[in-house]
């Protein structure tokens, strides 16, 4: 009882230190599961930091094995994420257009319900020159279409 004490009282100092932003955008973007992990635990306590970090979180949740605990420090924080931003980071992590990036990016935006952003994805996907890129489009537009914009 006394260690989970010790944490509560750590994390709240965390989250009242003026670098907080940083200090947990070089922990997402670290090479260490630890500190990633750790970063991951304290913004899914404290979300008011994920709007500032979407752009690490989104890219992190197309890590293999960080999917899921990325989805939800996301989806605790979704009613503070400005819709258009959302979006915005969303098409930037299609710079490369691999079809890879287009279905784990649709399933992420599925999955913590950011239906305007992946409205934006599947507009991207439909115009693609890439068959199987399109064919990522029709599908989600099957399963999600009601829920779009």
């Amino acid at each position: 009882m006394a260690a989970e004490q010790e944490v509560a009282r750590c994390r709240a100092e965390v989250n009242q230190l003026p670098s907080r932003v940083d200090l947990l955008a070089k922990a997402l973007s670290s090479s260490s599961a630890w500190d990633r992990s750790a970063a991951l635990d304290f913004l899914r306590l404290f979300p008011d930091g994920v709007p500032e970090l979407l752009d690490l979180l989104v890219d992190l949740s197309l890590s293999a094995g960080w999917v899921l605990p990325a989805c939800e420090v996301i989806r605790a924080a979704r009613r503070e994420i400005d819709s258009t931003q959302f979006a915005r980071v969303a098409l930037e992590c299609l710079s490369s257009g691999e079809v890879e990036d287009y279905i784990g990016l649709a399933y992420v935006l599925a999955e913590v319900e950011a239906w305007e952003a992946l409205g934006a994805v599947i507009g991207k996907a439909a115009e693609s020159s890439d068959p199987e890129i399109r064919e990522v489009s029709r599908n989600f537009t099957e399963s999600h279409g009601g829920m779009l914009p």
